[in-house]
């Protein structure tokens, strides 16, 4: 079979069970197959889905092509793709946003791992609605752009801290600091060498009853910062290895509290460190 053929297939079908084994990935044919993608600007939001839907699937069978995690796309990447490694270079997030009509984003996002001997591969399937107390794993996973992956030792296990974004060009701007929790790995199905695992997203380790203009009667399971879509606000790791320098938000002029989508930054900067196995808050920080 030709790999134009392969390509056509792949194309239909996007699944990993309609190229694997017409062509070695990612080659120039590969390469042809993504830039059809356009899933960031023009046509309909239903073609740039389908499109962002394909580059999904082209992405998961060129990572599903190698067991060295670091390798893959260390030198050129698709555009419109953030690849973020983790601090102990063991978890590798792809992720990439679709525009939706109502300002807000379709978000896509795989995970490809290397721990204790094991490569996995496991795709993230966005859902909504979410919040400070949502269960989420891979199968529900609140979709972002991961723009930094903090891993800390204590008690002799990794615990891995993502800082999100979620972007709108119309309501709230979302950032937030997401816990991950690993499973064990495990075989896609029985007749797959692949191996996925579960990956559990929130956890309540924040010792914080007040944040962003939420106030918590229990503890949360993420710490989410929300602002209007005209500004801008950051959530960075700190000087220390266990600090997150948080910009502190208000309501804007014409804003009331708990109308997030007129929040904005002021000039304070919130520090979150951890102690003790828990992430704890102090305000007014120096940066």
């Amino acid at each position: 079979m030709t790999k134009a053929l392969a390509v056509a297939l792949l194309l239909s079908a996007c699944t990993e069970a309609a190229a694997q084994g017409f062509f070695s990935i990612p080659d120039s044919t590969w390469w042809h197959a993504v830039s059809t993608c356009h899933f960031q600007e023009g046509s309909s939001e239903s073609q740039r889905l389908a499109n962002g839907q394909k580059l999904d699937s082209l992405l998961h069978l060129a990572l599903s092509a190698t067991a060295l995690p670091e390798e893959a796309f260390s030198t050129s990447l698709p555009s419109g793709i953030l690849r973020t490694i983790s601090e102990d270079k063991k978890l590798i997030a792809y992720t990439f946003g679709v525009p939706l009509d109502d300002g807000g984003y379709a978000y896509f996002g795989q995970v490809h791992a290397h721990i204790s001997g094991q490569t996995t591969l496991t795709p993230l399937h966005a859902t909504t609605p979410w919040d400070e107390f949502t269960d989420g794993d891979d199968t529900q996973w609140p979709g972002g752009f991961v723009y930094q992956i903090m891993a800390r030792r204590y008690r002799r296990t990794t615990r891995y801290i993502a800082l999100m974004a979620s972007l709108d060009r119309v309501h709230a701007q979302k950032k937030w600091i997401e816990p991950w929790v690993l499973g064990r790995p495990s075989k896609v199905h029985s007749s797959s060498e692949g191996k996925t695992r579960t990956i559990y997203f929130g956890a309540r380790v924040f010792a914080v009853k007040d944040f962003a203009g939420m106030h918590f009667a229990q503890p949360p399971k993420r710490l989410i910062l929300r602002y209007a879509p005209e500004v801008s606000a950051s959530i960075r790791p700190g000087k220390a290895a266990a600090e997150i320098l948080i910009d502190e938000v208000a309501p804007l002029r014409h804003g009331k509290p708990g109308e997030f989508q007129h929040y904005g930054p002021t000039l304070a900067v919130d520090l979150l460190f951890f102690d003790q196995g828990k992430w704890h808050l102090r305000s007014n920080e120096t940066p």
